[in-house]
């Protein structure tokens, strides 16, 4: 596969200025992330650390929620995707003085991380404290969307969630198909709940194997993101794909839309990468969008309004990633998942839910790996 070269010289005005002013915006990023965490318990964020499996990611989703609003930064709420006995699940966690119930962004918090185990169909993991999350109509919805899969909950508190649990675990007592006698105990329960219910997915990689792995690197310095500017599409990819190899569609028209096929953690996929929309560029798009074939990742540097383009990515049946570079569309056509890079209005957006977290540019490529593992551990639908 072909290999993406790059020019990029970090001794340039317009790169030092590029990763000044981003490295001021990651600061701002660190404080409300901060405020999230170390203003109020982190009950929650221990809880999910022990429950982990030792060594084992975690992509932390919606970490701002309530940043910019009346809710505290973070709602109460720790949410995310890792693995319990081998089994990629989705957690929640709540912190233990409101529980989550009185935080307003509480509940549109808690539908998205329910919507992620839906779409997804993760096991949902749930460790409640004080009330529990908001039943909010649209969380129930969601939650018995994920069906068969196993959702369990673990009660350090009162939980009124329990009851759409397929298995509870208590603390000392109250209904519960398992009693803990302490919270360590709790957490040895949850995991050979997991255990029992959703078998481990095995190694991904060689014959006969699921994708994914940790695929090769890329071949430039990941560093280097934060100097490059949003309209610099083969100089992103090129530090995101595998290798930095990309096969690229139609390379000869419309130059202001870098499209082909490559892979991310061993995970074939599709990308788009828009730096500017004409024509040519609209036309390539969704031509492209329609014969992909693989999971799509987007990286937005604008809003795409064409009715052509439009109608190609809402009609789509692969599942779609997005990141925004700058400007973009946010959750419009349900994409399983939207990061989005530290712009100017990031913060905002981000603390309104319009996506599931702000990435340090440089963690790129392992948050979109993590999200293609859930993708494809409930299997592509």
């Amino acid at each position: 596969m072909p290999t993406l070269s790059t020019t990029v010289d970090p001794r340039s005005p317009s790169y030092v200025d590029t990763r000044q002013a981003l490295l001021a915006r990651l600061d701002e990023l660190d404080e409300a992330v901060a405020a999230a965490r170390g203003r109020y318990p982190t009950v929650a964020h221990e809880r999910v650390e022990l429950l982990l499996d030792r060594d084992a990611p975690f992509l932390e989703l919606c970490p701002i929620a309530g940043w910019g609003t009346e809710s505290r930064p973070g709602a109460g709420i720790v949410g995310g995707i890792g693995r319990v006995e081998g089994v990629e699940c989705v957690l929640l966690a709540t912190d233990p003085p409101s529980g989550a119930a009185s935080e307003p962004a509480a509940a549109k918090k808690a539908h998205r991380i329910g919507e992620i185990a839906a779409e997804n169909r993760l096991p949902l993991i749930q460790l409640l404290d004080g009330a529990g999350t908001a039943t909010a109509p649209e969380v129930l919805r969601d939650l018995a969307r994920a069906g068969t899969l196993p959702r369990i909950a673990v009660l350090f508190g009162n939980g009124e969630q329990a009851t759409l649990a397929d298995y509870t675990i208590a603390v000392r007592g109250g209904p519960a198909d398992f009693v803990a006698e302490d919270e360590r105990d709790a957490i040895r329960l949850t995991r050979l709940c997991v255990r029992r219910v959703a078998p481990a997915r095995p190694e991904p990689g060689g014959p006969g194997r699921p994708p994914g792995g940790p695929g090769t690197p890329p071949r430039y310095e990941v560093d280097d993101l934060l100097g490059l500017g949003s309209a610099d599409a083969r100089e992103i990819l090129a530090r995101v794909l595998d290798g930095s190899e990309l096969d690229e569609f139609q390379p000869r028209h419309g130059a202001g839309l870098v499209a082909g096929w490559g892979e991310l953690h061993g995970y074939p996929v599709g990308v788009l990468a828009m730096m500017r929309y004409g024509e040519a560029e609209t036309v390539k798009a969704a031509e492209f969008v329609r014969r992909a074939g693989n999971p799509l990742v987007f990286l937005d540097n604008g809003v795409a309004t064409d009715p052509r383009l439009v109608e190609a990515v809402a009609t789509s049946p692969v599942p779609h990633l997005r990141v925004e570079l700058a400007a973009g569309t946010g959750r419009a056509y349900r994409p399983r998942f939207v990061f989005r890079w530290p712009h100017s209005q990031a913060l905002e957006r981000s603390g309104r839910l319009h996506d599931d977290g702000v990435l340090d540019p440089r963690d790129t490529r392992t948050a979109l790996g993590i999200a293609l593992s859930a993708v494809h551990s409930g299997g592509l639908q």
